[in-house]
């Protein structure tokens, strides 16, 4: 009985003492300090300064550049009149007063009546007028009996005041030229009959021909 139990003891003993050598083994892996593990160096992260806008510099514009403006001296060129042809005469400068003796026809305007005009408008004579230039006169010819001899007033502008070549009232004539083509004339006259009334007639001429 005794062998018997020793031969089962024999056995079980040996796996005692493996277990008991695997519990002390892990017994000292559990309670042993445990390897430290490498850490990895924090660092702090960059904190984000705010610029204040008033800290800011600011950015001046260089002043421009002033441009001084160098006076100029213009040059006017005066015009001066050139010489013009009327006919086979000349007429130099502005003053358009026939140079001989020619025929100009002439029309005339409405009556402008001033004052008390019983006797109503009148019409007087108008059509182809001679004109003979005679230095500081000039004689208009009209179909009337007698010449208006008128004087220059100015340069193309002559005039007659006075009475009427058939003796019917007081007349006053002013013409001028225009051009060495074209007139215009005024006439003021009043009746000896109608002494109330003055009519005004604007006349226009025109040059024909010259009249040697």
């Amino acid at each position: 009985m005794a062998a018997l139990c020793l031969d089962i003891l024999q056995p079980m003993s040996k796996w005692i003492l493996l277990i008991s050598a695997g519990m002390l083994m892990l017994a000292t892996s559990c309670g042993g300090n445990p390897t430290p593990q490498p850490t990895q160096p924090i660092t702090a992260a960059p904190v984000a300064t705010k610029v204040n806008p008033t800290d800011a510099p600011i950015a001046t514009e260089a002043p421009s550049p002033t441009v001084t403006a160098t006076p100029t001296t213009a040059t006017t060129a005066v015009a001066t009149p050139a010489a013009t042809s009327t006919g086979g005469q000349t007429v130099s400068g502005g003053d358009f007063t026939p140079k001989v003796r020619s025929v100009w026809n002439t029309a005339v305007g409405q009556d402008q009546m001033q004052g008390a005009c019983p006797k109503g408008s009148m019409l007087p004579v108008y059509g182809l007028v001679q004109i003979t230039p005679n230095g500081a006169t000039l004689a208009w010819k009209n179909q009337e009996p007698a010449p208006y001899t008128m004087t220059k007033l100015q340069p193309g502008v002559y005039q007659y005041a006075g009475p009427t070549a058939i003796k019917d009232g007081v007349v006053t004539m002013t013409v001028k030229f225009l051009s060495d083509k074209a007139l215009e004339m005024n006439r003021v006259f009043v009746a000896t009959a109608d002494l109330g009334c003055m009519h005004t007639h604007v006349y226009t001429g025109t040059y024909q021909w010259d009249k040697p």
